[in-house]
């Protein structure tokens, strides 16, 4: 086990998603000075990054590469120049480079194999068919031949998914076999953010996620985990927002209203998720389904969900990026996150359709109006095209309130002082205020 106070060495790996290099930075000071960051700029120029460099003054390298193998050799090279305790990524799209990494340096980390299962839908649905963990059926498509047969055991309708993917991007109902087949022809055409691919797509049965007319919630939450060398520590249940524009994604509450009893359910189940794939190092969001009081695993991340470090701080003053630190140099700090207020993340999704951004208040107005805001990031300015086909939303922000209902009321306060006015671009979509 690495001594934190022997001031450990660790390699930061960044390039686009998770975590801020920022907020991480920030972090991972506090753990020591001696940190060294390896950027990836296949996503996003890196002048903003070594500007952000100079101005941490941390005992470290900066090192800028292009490609995930060039990112894998450059840290190889670091570390026989400048021995690294650790390496961390808040990233789903390093995680294989960050396990092929830890590998060939022989640091804490999650087996190779087990990340790749981790990063792949339809390898973890046959791995939870093959050892009991509760997932819906299913079945995966590599070949346009295979649909008819796809779709003879799933059912229709069904659930369209790319096997590699975040954030719902891509995932649909589908309703007729010519559907699916139109889906799977337009997921082998489109391109990837990921720099690796994968061929595969699932179909699955349908299961109500949205969440009950009246209630706030969908019938699916997260739980966080984070593992040290093996060990599992299920750190908190985060609710999710109730689904009113199909699969996109609209809001994590943190901590969960579900009662101890249904919470525990839910982390034994997510357990039996984690442990069937092997993971063992690093953040584990793992999304649960909670439909008439049993559990079904929807899919296990290895890697914290993307707002839920900032939930964590400002819900209960834990660095949940400092612990997911830790883990990957086997330190246990024995901190735990002690809720003081909720903490709602709002994601504003786009309506169907194609559309105009027509206006929206500045984002400072905004916050100086409603000083519960912590952060709130438009995605688009006035006079761009918006469309759901690109992205899923419009914006998103976090607020904190001492209660849910009073953070759910800020939530909408937000969305009224935002205003943000859409305009059709085809004539049949009806124009109105984002929803």
């Amino acid at each position: 086990m690495t001594n934190e106070s022997s001031s450990p060495h660790l390699l930061l790996l960044a390039g686009v998603g998770g975590h801020t290099p920022q907020d991480a930075l920030v972090s991972l000071a506090t753990i020591t000075r001696r940190v060294s960051l390896l950027f990836i700029d296949a996503w996003v120029p890196a002048d903003r990054i070594r500007a952000l460099w100079d101005a941490s003054r941390l005992d470290g390298d900066l090192v800028i590469v292009g490609t995930l193998d060039e990112a894998v050799e450059a840290a190889c090279a670091l570390h026989a120049r400048n021995p690294l305790d650790g390496v961390v990524t808040y990233s789903e799209l390093l995680l294989q480079p960050h396990a092929r990494i830890t590998a060939r340096l022989g640091l804490p980390g999650s087996p190779v194999a087990a990340v790749e299962i981790a990063q792949s839908k339809a390898r973890q649905r046959i791995v939870f068919a093959e050892k009991g963990v509760a997932s819906p059926r299913f079945a995966v498509i590599g070949q346009p031949e295979q649909v008819a047969a796809a779709v003879a055991h799933v059912g229709l309708p069904a659930v369209f998914k790319p096997s590699l993917g975040a954030g719902s991007v891509g995932v649909h109902r589908v309703d007729t076999l010519e559907q699916v087949q139109a889906s799977f022809q337009a997921f082998l055409a489109q391109a990837s953010t990921f720099l690796q691919r994968d061929p595969h797509a699932l179909l699955e049965e349908p299961m109500p996620l949205e969440g009950d007319a009246g209630s706030a919630y969908a019938n699916y939450v997260s739980v966080e985990s984070l593992l040290i060398d093996g060990e599992a520590i299920h750190l908190t249940v985060t609710d999710r927002a109730r689904l009113c524009h199909g699969y996109a994604e609209e809001g994590l509450v943190m901590p969960s209203h579900l009662d101890k009893a249904q919470q525990q359910r839910l982390i034994d189940e997510a357990e039996r998720a984690i442990r069937a794939i092997g993971l063992t190092h690093g953040a584990v969001h793992t999304e649960v389904a909670w439909i008439n009081g049993e559990p079904k695993i929807i899919e296990v991340n290895a890697r914290a969900g993307g707002p839920i470090p900032s939930m964590f701080e400002a819900a209960a003053d834990y660095d949940y990026a400092a612990d997911i630190a830790r883990a990957y140099l086997n330190i246990r700090s024995g901190q735990r996150p002690q809720f003081r207020q909720v903490a709602w993340h709002r994601f504003m999704p786009i309506p169907e359709g194609e559309w105009q951004v027509v206006s929206q208040t500045p984002v400072e107005e905004v916050m100086a109006r409603l000083p519960a805001i912590v952060y709130l990031s438009p995605r688009f300015q006035p006079g761009q095209k918006v469309s759901r086909q690109l992205t899923l939303h419009l914006a998103s922000f976090m607020v904190v309130a001492p209660t849910a209902e009073e953070a759910m009321a800020l939530v909408a306060a937000v969305e009224e002082a935002l205003a943000i006015r859409l305009e059709p671009l085809a004539p049949a979509v009806h124009a109105g205020t984002a929803s």
